[in-house]
């Protein structure tokens, strides 16, 4: 008994144990959780089952609709209704009882409206795959953008925790030098304010990981309370972009936008074409049968079959219908067209935006090897009894703030790369599986 309580404790600890251990949490693997349980996603899958509902229905007017009734009923005939009077005979005859089978079947043998609205729908359900295509492009990039503010937030919080570290060293260095008399107590002061200042932005920085993790679980859809530990390379854009002509052919053929409206074109052009189509005649096929009599055991079978032939004469709704799909038609045309401006112009200001930001932290970079090689003068002169601590003091803030501008800079690079794959497509990549 003890052994087996010992066991279930056993496991209790272990599963509590792997708990607590933080889930190692990938770009590729927060996209992939993003498509699959965020509540974007999920919308416009919930859209795409409708459209497909949509496209069953307008299917099933083209098939053989049947219905089948049965009845038992007692009744009674008023002959005086008809105008039947039998002399010598009540004029109510009854009540007597009527079991009454009825099947009715009706077919569309030829009816080219019909048809054509189960081919606008065939189109409007691969219209709205595109959509959850465009939408998954959406949720890709947000994604990412939140991973790379978080990995920015762990980035900072590296650099302000060295920053802690130096300034602790610094602190004691100042406080050594003041009880062997060669320092002063400004000189004590300052380090202390700066190690102050150096804690409080390590706090903040601390803190933006923290919200800027929560902001990205959420998005992902999942438990905000589970610890989380992400990339903190923040990724490199590559050193050469293609050319803009050929960004532009890869949008035009991969953005899924453009691939939506272009189908829903189609659907639009088959509703007119439907639309138009109900001046047409229709054939049809109507079978009813029969089964009446006074108990179940002695009914009599009676049937019709016709065929029918409807030709609309009179119709004030097939012209409103026709103008009415001419204008959705016109819509989604002027929407294609805005759509492909809006893309060529999304494909040219994401890669300027990249260049811009690659050359900002090519700037970064050189300005944090300037600060660096600043600083160290700034030490060697305090050291040989040259500089002053307000010197050393300005140099460090100075190779701070540029340690600070390059992470920034290198996040946003990261971030215009991003925004560049989306407006050519691309970024449907982050869900594939590292080589």
């Amino acid at each position: 008994m003890s052994r087996s309580f010992g066991l279930v404790l056993f496991a209790v600890a272990a599963a509590v144990s792997a708990a607590a251990q933080p889930q190692h949490l990938t770009l590729a693997d927060a996209v992939r959780s993003a498509l699959r349980s965020g509540t974007p996603a999920t919308l416009a899958r919930s859209s795409e089952e409708r459209a497909r509902v949509a496209q069953q229905e307008a299917f099933g007017a083209l098939l053989p609709q049947v219905d089948a009734r049965f009845q038992r009923y007692s009744q009674s005939i008023n002959l005086q209704t008809f105008g039947f009077t039998i002399p010598g005979q009540p004029p109510v005859v009854g009540p007597f009882n009527v079991s009454d089978a009825q099947l009715a079947a009706a077919m569309q043998v030829f009816n080219v409206a019909a048809l054509n609205r189960y081919r606008a729908m065939q189109q409007s359900f691969a219209a709205s795959r595109y959509a959850v295509q465009a939408a998954d492009n959406d949720v890709a990039v947000a994604v990412a953008r939140l991973y790379l503010v978080a990995e920015r937030a762990s980035t900072q919080i590296a650099s302000r925790q060295a920053d802690v570290t130096l300034f602790e060293r610094l602190l004691k260095q100042a406080e050594d030098e003041f009880a062997a008399g060669t320092g002063t107590r400004l000189d004590v002061a300052q380090a202390n304010v700066q190690l102050s200042r150096a804690r409080q932005a390590l706090l903040v920085a601390q803190n933006d990981r923290e919200n800027a993790v929560l902001a990205l679980l959420n998005a992902i859809g999942a438990d905000q309370a589970a610890g989380v530990t992400l990339d903190t390379t923040i990724p490199t854009p590559p050193t050469t972009q293609p050319l803009l002509p050929d960004l532009l052919a890869r949008a035009r053929t991969q953005r899924p936008e453009l691939a939506q409206l272009a189908t829903q074109e189609k659907a639009a052009r088959l509703g007119v074409e439907a639309a138009r189509a109900m001046r047409l005649p229709t054939l049809g096929f109507d079978y009813e049968g029969d089964l009446s009599g006074n108990q179940t055991n002695d009914l009599r079978y009676s049937r019709r079959i016709a065929g029918v032939v409807s030709l609309p004469l009179m119709r004030a709704d097939i012209r409103a219908n026709i103008a009415r799909a001419t204008i959705e038609l016109h819509d989604v045309e002027t929407q294609l067209a805005q759509r492909q401006r809006d893309v060529e112009q999304d494909v040219r200001r994401a890669r300027m935006n990249v260049e811009s930001a690659t050359a900002r932290s090519a700037v970064a970079q050189q300005s944090v090897k300037v600060a660096e090689e600043a600083l160290t003068i700034a030490r060697d002169r305090r050291a040989a009894g040259y500089g002053s601590p307000v010197e050393v003091d300005r140099a460090e803030d100075s190779y701070r703030q540029a340690r600070e501008d390059l992470i920034a800079a290198e996040a946003d690079a990261a971030a215009a790369e991003y925004d560049l794959q989306h407006a050519t497509g691309d970024i449907a990549r982050l869900t594939e599986p590292s080589p």
